[in-house]
């Protein structure tokens, strides 16, 4: 059993690993203050929780274990005390732990209560269950999304101004609520703001409020965006369509903290945050005076960049896995898994709509599944390219040739062939799988992705 020991003494972490490991157990040692733990707890598969109350100056087991909850991660739990106060006992039961372990335990206490997770854990994993999913939450492998998750950790023990870049349906709004969440605003409101969608006249009225008789239709005062928020975060999407006249007030806000409703005489301060997020080049749109350049200094005190989903697509798989668990939840379907080479054909698609693109699609997949595992043909079929994409494929292709001769088409094929191979190694490693799926000979592609040098052992993974 994948078992977590969560202690901030690390001679009790290892006593403990020790004692696990001899008995074929696989023990993961944390000492509770790890970035994203409940994230990794679950990504690493853990089954059993083992954690102490006392984790430091600032931080219960408790605190952790309800973290953990909020998260969606219902797991096992017991919990390691060498101070069964009252109070410890009571909180420890209103969230639904029922094993204490004593300390100074010795093995056979341990294993006792270890025991008697190996069944259920072991009747688990050959149930085959539909995949289940706490709230709506950013997804991705840690490796990929470690630098986010750093930037988020900075943003959300300061105030700065955060700005978030990345394509439509990358994420930014989630990235910008999971801010909001970890940050000392959490228990204040998250207000969402489209700055594209509001007319220019009346965006002064939505952002500030207005009081009523303050223009022909005002019949009552209205309470804007930044006064809804109070002491929490004001989230400003698609900041970069901001009318160039409206971007002078915003700055006055954002220097001051303080703002009047439209046709109000009472200055009211601004309490909260400001997170911002734009799929346009700022920097650029400042050479241009299509944006200025105070304002974008203001906003992007720390920035952070959303990858699009073809820069991530070894994250495919555990997306797939995550929007099938919403799928079970939202649509009421039953899926438990999806095949490789359905996996392989969202690989090879572009997902112009990045990550909303592909929650639908799987979606529309799980309804169309004739069974409980999504297969390729459950995927409606994805158009090659888009005429645009076909467009510059074939641009490149041109300017290419041109510029270094038809001669070295070879040596296009070749980089184009390299690109193929990388992308579907990364999704199947299994030589047999993958050259069936490509339609190539084993060996030929075994020797092919040595002298690309995407492969050089002599095991399969």
């Amino acid at each position: 059993m994948k078992i977590a020991i969560i202690d901030d003494q690390q001679e009790i972490r290892y006593s403990v690993a020790k004692i696990l490991q001899r008995n074929q157990h696989t023990p993961l040692q944390f000492n509770g203050e790890e970035f994203e733990l409940p994230l990794i707890i679950e990504e690493q598969g853990v089954e059993l929780l083992i954690v102490d109350v006392m984790l430091g100056d600032n931080l219960t087991g408790i605190d952790l274990i309800k973290q953990f909850k909020k998260a969606g991660i219902n797991l096992p739990i017991i919990l390691m005390t060498a101070y069964t106060t009252p109070t410890n006992m009571i909180e420890a039961s209103k969230i639904g732990i029922k094993d204490i372990l004593q300390k100074p335990f010795d093995e056979a206490q341990l294993l006792e209560l270890v025991g008697k997770y190996m069944h259920t854990s072991s009747k688990d994993k050959s149930a085959k269950k539909p995949i289940k999913q706490g709230e709506e939450a950013f997804v991705g492998s840690y490796e990929t999304m470690k630098e986010i998750y750093k930037k988020i950790g900075i943003a959300a023990n300061n105030d700065l101004s955060v700005l978030i870049y990345g394509e439509t349906g990358t994420g930014k709004e989630l990235i910008a609520n999971l801010i909001h969440t970890n940050s000392t605003h959490s228990e204040h409101p998250f207000i969402a703001v489209n700055c594209a969608s509001i007319p220019k006249e009346l965006f002064e009225s939505q952002l500030f409020g207005h009081e009523k008789g303050s223009f022909t239709s005002a019949d009552k005062q209205h309470i804007g965006f930044a006064e809804l928020a109070g002491e929490g975060t004001l989230f400003l999407d698609e900041i970069g369509e901001l009318d160039i006249e409206l971007q002078s007030k915003l700055l006055r806000f954002l220097e001051t903290k303080k703002f009047r409703r439209v046709g109000g005489s009472k200055e009211l301060n601004f309490e909260g945050r400001i997170i911002s997020a734009t799929n346009a080049n700022l920097k650029a749109h400042t050479q241009k005076a299509m944006f200025r350049e105070d304002l974008y200094f203001r906003l992007s005190m720390l920035t952070i960049t959303m990858p699009t989903l073809k820069e991530r697509i070894q994250d495919i798989p555990i997306l797939c896995e995550h929007f099938i668990a919403k799928a079970n939840r939202d649509l009421k379907t039953t899926i438990t898994s999806i095949s490789e080479e359905a996996v392989l054909k969202l690989a090879r698609h572009h997902w112009r709509g990045n990550i909303r693109e592909l929650r639908n699609t799987i979606y529309s997949a799980c309804l169309n599944a004739s069974d409980d595992m999504i297969k390729a043909d459950d995927i409606k079929e994805f158009e090659d390219a888009s005429p645009c994409e076909k467009q510059n494929l074939e641009q490149f292709c041109r300017d290419f040739l041109e510029k270094e001769g038809v001669e070295q088409a070879h040596e296009l094929e070749q980089m184009m062939q390299k690109a193929l191979l990388h992308v579907s190694f990364s999704l199947c490693s299994n030589i047999t799988q993958l050259s069936a799926f490509l339609n190539i000979s084993r060996n030929t592609l075994k020797k092919q992705l040595k002298e690309f040098g995407i492969y050089e052992g002599e095991e399969e993974k």
